[in-house]
């Protein structure tokens, strides 16, 4: 069993609810940024419990958000956090010759800003407190390579470029840098069983982020989850030479 907290960046999402009961069975506890009263409400819904959990209302999308967050842990406001786990992201499957400006710059404010912003706010904390066994997690998605999903393929290549960047400045630090990458549909419990087998609900999701917390040998890598039974089975490649 763990100690301390991860600090989850799109936590009331398919994801995000995954890995925030991922966290809790390994004994850690979650901060986890909320738009509002009735997200928190939704997260603790899915994750089964509000125990252990820490919501903060913060709008991750902004410049400012996630560095508030840092700077009322350092404060003592909230729990100290050795752990992060970025799922923020949009989805708009609308093809690129017809999406509209706005809403182009609105998928990668969501998407790609919003995890630029995490990484610059949350990784000088993560060095300066010199925790050996800190990490770095982010996801993306297989829309990038396939090209599908329009703008959606287009955030999650600069997603593939912000891992890379992360592997390489993190190598040799205390913070181990990891992206999961995911191939297949995860959703709430509830919607999961709806589905009678369409989708892989969070709570068997969970397990991944379980394992690889588990794995320090796991770092600088790409963890492929290209089929549900990779969750438990962790197959990794190096990002960079």
């Amino acid at each position: 069993m763990g100690s301390g907290a991860v600090l989850v960046i799109g936590a009331t999402g398919n994801i995000g609810v995954a890995v925030a009961i991922a966290a809790l069975k390994t004994g850690r506890q979650v901060i986890a940024p909320v738009r509002n009263s009735a997200s928190a409400a939704k997260l603790f819904e899915h994750a089964g419990t509000r125990d252990g959990i820490t919501t903060v209302e913060a709008d991750v999308t902004s410049e400012d958000g996630i560095r508030h967050i840092v700077e009322r842990v350092e404060a003592g406001k909230l729990p100290a956090f050795q752990h992060v786990y970025s799922s923020v992201g949009a989805w708009n499957p609308t093809s690129i010759l017809k999406l509209d400006t706005s809403s182009f710059r609105s998928l990668m404010a969501t998407t790609v800003e919003a995890n630029f912003f995490a990484y610059r706010a949350t990784i000088p904390y993560l060095l300066k407190q010199a925790d050996p066994d800190s990490t770095w997690t982010i996801v993306t998605g297989a829309a990038g390579e396939l090209g599908a999903a329009g703008a959606t393929a287009v955030a999650q290549g600069a997603l593939f470029t912000l891992a890379n960047v992360g592997c390489r400045e993190l190598a040799g630090t205390n913070v181990r840098f990891n992206e999961v990458h995911l191939s297949f549909r995860v959703d709430y419990n509830a919607v999961a069983k709806q589905k009678q087998g369409g989708s892989v609900p969070s709570s068997q999701l969970a397990a991944h982020y379980v394992n690889l917390l588990a794995r320090p040998d796991i770092s600088g890598s790409r963890i492929n989850l290209s089929k549900p039974e990779d969750i438990e089975k962790l197959p990794f490649t190096k990002k960079l030479g």
